[in-house]
């Protein structure tokens, strides 16, 4: 191989040993993040409704604080907290192991293939339980009485879906092409 292929493999990876440093400090700092989304879900809404005007702040008034809720309806809460923080941790976790591979300088191998493949299969069936769960979380909410107004949600998020199908179109293409270069070299 030549010296130019070679400045640019080592290239690639030092810039991918960079983004699975990045990797390992956004998992250092998500305690910090997960601090921030709980502090965001439970500001109090006075707070927020002195900001705004007396019309936004009757609909503000609206928005249930989960510190607020009974037992029950603060339970059903943070599980739907949770289960929607575990799907992002769970992407994140995968992407950073394909980077950590190719920063080992293993790109093409059947673990990135796997792990293009799930990433896509999350993507797709996530907004389904996503809507799913929060529609019977909202409603199991408002039979309890932490909220006033129970409406179903019916948006799905098509970008998510199609970003999965193409990631999971994305694997088959690779796979083939990996095969069309090994009957290529069995051929010369």
């Amino acid at each position: 191989m030549d010296a130019v292929g070679t400045s640019v493999r080592g290239g690639r990876q030092r810039w991918f040993r960079r983004l699975d440093l990045a990797f390992w400090v956004l998992w250092a700092a998500l305690p910090v993040i997960v601090w921030l989304a709980y502090r965001a879900n439970t500001t109090a809404s006075a707070s927020i409704a002195a900001s705004l005007s007396p019309e936004q702040a009757k609909c503000a008034g609206l928005v249930a604080n989960p510190l607020e809720m009974s037992r029950q309806g603060q339970l059903l809460f943070w599980t739907l907290f949770s289960v929607q923080l575990s799907f992002f941790a769970v992407l994140i976790g995968i992407l950073h192991r394909m980077v950590h591979r190719f920063a080992r300088g293993r790109i093409f191998v059947s673990e990135t293939l796997q792990g293009v493949w799930w990433m896509g299969i999350i993507l797709v069936i996530w907004p389904f339980i996503d809507l799913i769960t929060s529609n019977a979380v909202a409603y199991a909410l408002h039979e309890i009485g932490d909220i006033k107004f129970f409406l179903p949600s019916y948006n799905v998020d098509i970008g998510t879906i199609a970003g999965g199908v193409f990631l999971m179109a994305l694997k088959f293409v690779i796979e083939h092409a990996i095969l069309l270069q090994s009957d290529n070299e069995l051929t010369i």
